[in-house]
This record gives C-alpha cells, sequence and structure tokens, in this order.
C-alpha cells in the first residue's frame, strides 16, 4: 500500500487508496496535535458527523455540490453565526486542498464554490481625543497602572499584547534619530522596527538602568489575570461608548497614522503586515475625517 503511494506521489498521480479514504477519517487525522477546543478542524467533526452521509463519504467522492450543500447545512440547519459556519467549511476546504496536495484528488472541489459570507466586524479603535482622555483618568488596581502604561504604549506603536508582555529593554534602542523598539513579533515572527514618539518614550522611560533582558513591562508579564477587565473599567470610567480590548490599541496606531497622512506603505511597515491589504482593514477613517472630505467638495447655488 505504502509502495503504491509513494509511487503516485514521484509520478504525478492521483493515489486511488488514498481517496477511498472517509473525508470524516481524513480530517480526524489532520486534527491531531491540534487544539481540540479552539482550531476549527477539530470543531468540525461533529458537525461533518451529523450531516446526513458525512461519515460515509470518501474524500474521492467529494464534488462541487457536495460541498456547496454542506455549507448551506452549516448556514441554514445548525444554528451556527456566519463567521462559525464559514470557519467550519473552510476547515473542510483546508482538507481538499491538502488532498490535493497529496495526489489524492486530482483538484480542490471547494475552489469554485462562493465562500459565505460573513459580515464585517466592528473594529474599535480610538481617536487622538479620546487617548487624551484616558490618559487623564487614573485606573486602579494591582496592575491598574502598568496596564494603563502598556496600553497607551501599544497606541503609538502598534504592538500586540504578546508583543508588550515579550518586551525587553534590549529591544529598545538609541540611534541618532531617536529611540525604537526593534524585535520578533510573537505571532508572525516577523523582526519590525518602530520608531518611537516621544509620548511613547516618555510612558517607560523611568531613568534607570536596566538589564537587557528585564522586562518593559514586568507586571504585566508576571500576571495570570485577564487585564481586558482593566480596560473595560478604565473606558467606562472615562465615559468613552466603546468596547476596548488589547488590540483596539494595535489598531488604534495605523488609524492615527492615516489620518495623519501617512501611507499605507509606511504604516505595513510600522505594524509588521506581510500584506498591504491587512493595513487597509487597519486604517479607519473616521467620522470627523469624512466630514472633513465632504467639506471639501465645491458648493453650489440652489436656485
Amino acid at each position: 500500500m505504502r509502495e503504491q503511494q509513494l509511487f503516485s506521489g514521484e509520478w504525478g498521480l492521483i493515489d486511488r487508496l488514498g481517496s477511498k479514504t472517509a473525508l470524516y477519517s481524513y480530517i480526524e487525522k489532520m486534527s491531531e496535535g491540534r487544539d481540540k477546543q479552539k482550531d476549527r478542524v477539530c470543531k468540525v467533526l461533529p458537525w461533518l458527523k451529523k450531516y446526513p452521509g458525512g461519515l460515509a463519504i470518501q474524500v474521492g467522492q467529494v464534488q462541487a455540490k457536495w460541498f456547496t450543500n454542506f455549507q448551506d447545512y452549516l448556514l441554514k440547519d445548525c444554528g451556527l453565526s456566519e463567521q462559525s459556519a464559514f470557519s467550519y467549511a473552510y476547515a473542510v476546504r483546508m482538507a481538499l486542498k491538502q488532498a490535493v496536495r497529496e495526489n489524492i484528488l486530482p483538484s480542490d472541489p471547494s475552489e469554485g464554490v462562493k465562500s459565505i459570507s460573513i459580515p464585517e466586524p466592528d473594529r474599535e479603535y480610538l481617536e487622538l481625543e479620546e487617548i487624551q482622555q484616558l490618559s487623564k483618568v487614573p485606573l486602579g488596581g494591582k496592575l491598574g497602572a502598568e496596564v494603563k502604561r502598556a496600553f497607551l504604549f501599544a497606541c503609538y506603536c502598534a504592538l500586540r499584547v504578546s508583543d508588550l508582555k515579550s518586551l525587553q529593554w534590549g529591544d529598545i534602542q538609541h540611534n541618532t534619530s531617536g529611540v525604537q523598539v526593534v524585535k520578533k513579533q510573537v505571532k508572525t515572527r516577523k523582526r519590525v522596527v518602530v520608531p518611537l514618539h516621544d509620548s511613547a518614550w516618555s510612558i517607560i522611560n523611568d531613568n534607570v538602568p536596566h538589564n537587557p533582558t528585564d522586562p518593559v513591562f514586568p507586571l504585566l508579564v508576571k500576571s495570570k489575570t485577564d487585564t481586558n477587565k482593566y480596560l473595560i473599567q478604565w473606558v467606562e470610567k472615562t465615559g468613552i461608548p466603546k468596547h476596548i480590548t488589547w488590540h483596539a490599541a494595535r489598531r488604534t496606531c495605523p488609524s492615527l497614522l492615516h489620518e495623519m497622512g501617512v501611507d499605507i506603505y509606511t504604516i505595513q511597515k510600522i505594524c509588521g503586515h506581510a500584506q498591504v491589504k491587512t493595513t487597509a482593514i487597519y486604517t479607519q477613517v473616521s467620522d470627523k475625517s469624512l466630514r472633513k472630505a465632504v467639506d471639501t467638495l465645491p458648493s453650489i447655488e440652489i436656485k
């Protein structure tokens, strides 16, 4: 059996034995080692099991119509949100693409099937006036002051909370042009260089010598507490009607830069995005900017 699989892969032939594998078993194999509570490949299995014929269909039997019907089942019959239905259908797409790479399928039957539409999520970010409001409001509790400093710092340099927690004084570099953060992002392992605004530097500058491996936000590193609750209390106390999480700070920086006229490719470098289309999602336009843009239109006299 294995010799036939190797022969098929070497000559670009279809692995007939693999194509007779049940789709459920194939995805179940893919799910090994993944997070059963969070990974979509694991989470689609119960829905595939419930789907009529979902346990019996072989990988080689999957056609565009079957995949279309499975998507409709997830969206209309399972009580799932659009986002969840999209995620589980995408897990099956992943499996089919892998089957193509393994010469089990000659082509991906889901490729021409339109994905489930999902509503664009609200991506909260802060405007400059709101950052100034927050900066004036104290945040109590054991971690309050540290959370406040770290969040405001992130608003100026677009770091994720994982990068704030891993930020060390060795990542803060001084050169002739000023102070900058130079580090690998925890999520992407991509190196970013972010020049620090004077306000950002003043947030962390305590005029004390530090070892390169010392964390910039030590309490944040040690804490096991869900620090988002601090942010919720802080925003409520300030009276800002927004649902703010740590990622809102990362979104705030590119949005402010965009409003100040910074080009999207420069913003892409600061955020460490691999693709500029990702940066475009982050560069929100405020209502104030929309009003300013409309007000630039010439007036007409209506008689």
